[in-house]
Order: structure tokens, then sequence, then C-alpha cells
């Protein structure tokens, strides 16, 4: 269709098959590294045509904690189906190799999130949580002594809320489990 022959449409064509090739929801800045080795738009314009994709429910923005991830809609994964083939086979082939590449640490940055605010008194509340389908899966709120403190357990949790999160679900369950077989023996 000679709306995708190039111009706008094509670029607009571009971002709904990275977005799908990650197959996981992104940011724009993560959208937009994306595309920058396959096209020169620039940000404020990319920032255009995403309204317009999701004006035209190709796409659909949804707000995540500090952030707002990109969801292709069925009418946008649809659109690329059609009309993948007119994106150039190697630019097609680099944005699968990046997706390919890159889904995994997208999605741990897009899941393992933290939150902190400063309190009146020099303490900080800190939210640490992995997210499941945009809702927290699991989350701790910490009130911190200072930023020093809150940035440490911040990166921390980015580091490893996975083991941290395992660490904490058997300290929790294990003596339960412990008691069960114990009392399955007696």
């Amino acid at each position: 269709m000679a709306f995708f022959s190039g111009g706008q449409g094509m670029v607009k064509l571009l971002m709904l098959y990275i977005i799908e090739r990650f197959r996981t929801p992104i940011t724009r800045e993560q959208l937009y590294t994306a595309m920058v080795n396959v096209d020169d738009t620039g940000f404020f314009e990319m920032s255009e045509l995403l309204a317009e994709l999701e004006r035209d429910r190709y796409l659909l923005t949804a707000p995540v904690r500090q952030q707002q991830l990109l969801f292709l809609t069925e009418k946008g994964a649809a659109l690329v189906k059609a009309f993948e083939r007119e994106i150039a086979k190697s630019s097609r082939d680099e944005m699968a190799g990046y997706a390919d590449e890159n889904r995994e640490r997208i999605r741990r940055e897009n899941c393992i999130v933290t939150d902190a605010l400063p309190r009146g008194d020099g303490s900080w509340n800190l939210s640490l949580a992995i997210l499941d389908n945009s809702s927290a899966a699991f989350e701790i709120n910490l009130h911190m002594p200072d930023s020093h403190s809150t940035y440490t357990a911040q990166q921390h949790w980015l580091r490893e809320a996975d083991k941290i999160y395992l660490e904490m679900l058997e300290r929790l369950c294990g003596d339960n489990a412990q008691s069960e077989e114990k009392e399955g023996s007696e």
C-alpha cells in the first residue's frame, strides 16, 4: 500500500514492527533507541507519530509507575502482519536482531522498579516492586533513614530483585513447608 512506501507512514510501520518484535511492552525511550539503528527520525517527530498511532488505536500507552509503556493493540499487530514485507529485509533483520538481543534486558528494566519519595524530616519512603502485567506481583515499602541508604537499597534491588524475592519467599514459606513435613512423618 502506498501509505507505507515511505515517509511518516513507513516510520509508523517501523515503530509498530519493533514494538511487535520485542513481544513485551517498551517505553518511548527504549523504542527510540531501537529505532536509531534503522531510521533518523528525531525524538520529537517520533513522539508525534506515536501520538497518532495511539489516537488511531494501533497502540496503547499505559502509565506504569513513573513511566509509560507502549503496548501493541490487535489492530496494530494486524497492520504489522499485513505490511511487514514493505519494510526492507535488512531493516527487519536488524530490528529483529536488536529485539532478540535486548528483550530480556528491556523486560527486566520494565518489571523491576523502584520509587523513592523524600519525607520532610530527611528520611525517604522507598517502594521496591516486581511488576507482572503492569501491577505489582511483589512489593516492599520501606522507610529509609537517608538518601544514601535509599540509593544503596535501590541499586541492590535493581541488580538482585529476583534473588531477594526468592529469599523472601523461602523465608516466608520455608518454615511452613518444614512443619508440614514433620507433621506428615509423625
